[in-house]
């Protein structure tokens, strides 16, 4: 970061630069971080935001004045995009005991759509470190919500915080299963999660269209996906908590069947799992939790050419908007299990219509199919947005919890039993 000297008589507005201090703190200025920097106590240095630059200032009370110390007043400007030479990512937690998860930028570029940063990622840019000891100098600090530090040492971080510094909140799973993220608020400036309001995206697939070239070479081989298909329903589960998702397939199974494998059932898959389940027609793609945007590996796992089956989707994302259009069956476009177990029936008797749900590998294709994590990722978003405005999550129970509104549509599922 730059620094400069202020031109303090810029701020001066009254007759004395302690009323314009005493102003300052009525207003509830903020510094970069989004934490109040203004405080009633003796002997203190202060961070305050102005004009999209962050001021460091250094503050003497006696008695009922304010005296500023001129020789310390600083400001610390974000360079352009010119200036900044590299921007330090520090990943300060594990996941899940792995250390380092973030994958480096061997993969940039990967995602056509975001090539608008790749020459930015590739070229040196950004550096990925997990050494802690350079906290001060990092630009971003990734935390993973899962194995997130005490709020006692997070404090404590605070003390040593470089005012331009970012903290992200990472996590991909359900805000069902998340701890309690409301002891967070007001520390935070970034989320990096599955959420497509994310500062930073990273959804656990994507898929794009194919080149002209590869259109025509997929026109020139169609093949039949029923041939070879002598089961109907397959679903691996190993969570056999009470959801709305095993009450429905325990419905579903008094009209078709269901074979289930994994811990739910003690019927085990052979290894790898593509061998049993390829002869399958349908696989339930179930998420544990219906909460927004909440698609994962389930349905995203399922598109491959290994297995060719079509994915039965239940989540509280919309599939519409995220998932590849004609690609999947969605339970919650029937009003009744026995409705769905029946269309899943004339499927099964109408070769050409069931092979309309593999048309979708004529014109897309998948890229990414499981949650591949990078600094790629990081990096396409960090130079889209940039210089970065002042933001601060106050309230990251709401945005993650509230946002998340997970179990919404809990009732649409319970609601196609019939007695």
């Amino acid at each position: 970061m730059a620094t400069s000297t202020l031109n303090w008589s810029k701020y001066c507005f009254l007759s004395t630069c302690g009323i314009s201090v005493l102003l300052l703190a009525a207003l509830n200025f903020y510094d970069i971080r989004g934490l109040k920097v203004i405080r009633w106590m003796s002997n203190f240095t202060a961070d305050i935001y102005f004009e999209n630059k962050s001021h460091s200032l250094k503050f003497n009370h006696s008695m009922d004045k304010f005296m500023v110390d001129r020789n310390n007043i600083t400001t610390t400007v974000q360079p352009t995009e010119e200036e900044r030479t590299k921007t330090v990512v520090l990943v300060y937690t594990v996941f899940f005991g792995t250390v380092k998860w973030i994958g480096d930028r061997d993969n940039c570029g990967f995602e056509n759509k975001f090539l608008f940063a790749s020459n930015k990622c590739l070229s040196g840019d950004f550096e990925l470190i997990y050494d802690k000891q350079r906290f001060e100098e990092s630009d971003l600090v990734v935390f993973h919500a899962r194995n997130m530090p005490s709020v006692d040492h997070l404090r404590t971080l605070l003390k040593s915080r470089p005012t331009s510094q970012r903290w992200v909140y990472a996590l991909w799973e359900s805000p069902n299963v998340t701890p309690d993220p409301a002891p967070l608020n007001g520390l935070f400036n970034s989320t990096w999660t599955f959420r497509s309001d994310s500062d930073f995206l990273s959804p656990y697939g994507s898929y794009e269209e194919l080149s002209e070239e590869e259109k025509v070479e997929k026109m020139k081989n169609i093949p039949d996906y029923s041939q070879g298909k002598t089961e109907l329903v397959a679903w691996m589960v190993g969570n056999c908590g009470a959801q709305p998702r095993m009450a429905f397939v325990q419905n579903l199974k008094k009209y078709i069947k269901v074979d289930i494998f994994g811990g739910c059932s003690g019927k085990r898959c052979s290894n790898p799992p593509t061998d049993c389940l390829k002869k399958f027609k349908f696989y339930l793609s179930f998420e544990n939790a219906l909460c927004e945007d909440y698609i994962t590996e389930k349905y995203w796992g399922r598109l491959g050419e290994d297995i060719n089956v079509v994915p039965i989707v239940m989540g509280g994302a919309n599939y519409s908007k995220l998932a590849i259009p004609g690609s999947y069956i969605n339970v919650m476009d029937f009003k009744t299990v026995k409705q769905f177990a029946e269309y899943l029936q004339y499927l099964d008797k109408n070769n050409t219509a069931y092979n309309e749900y593999f048309k979708w590998r004529l014109k897309y294709k998948v890229f990414r199919s499981n949650l591949d994590l990078s600094l790629c990722q990081i990096c396409k978003w960090y130079v889209s947005r940039y210089p970065l405005q002042p933001k601060v999550y106050d309230d990251l129970a709401a945005h993650w919890v509230g946002k998340g509104r997970c179990n919404v549509k809990n009732s649409l599922i319970t609601s196609m039993w019939e007695e």
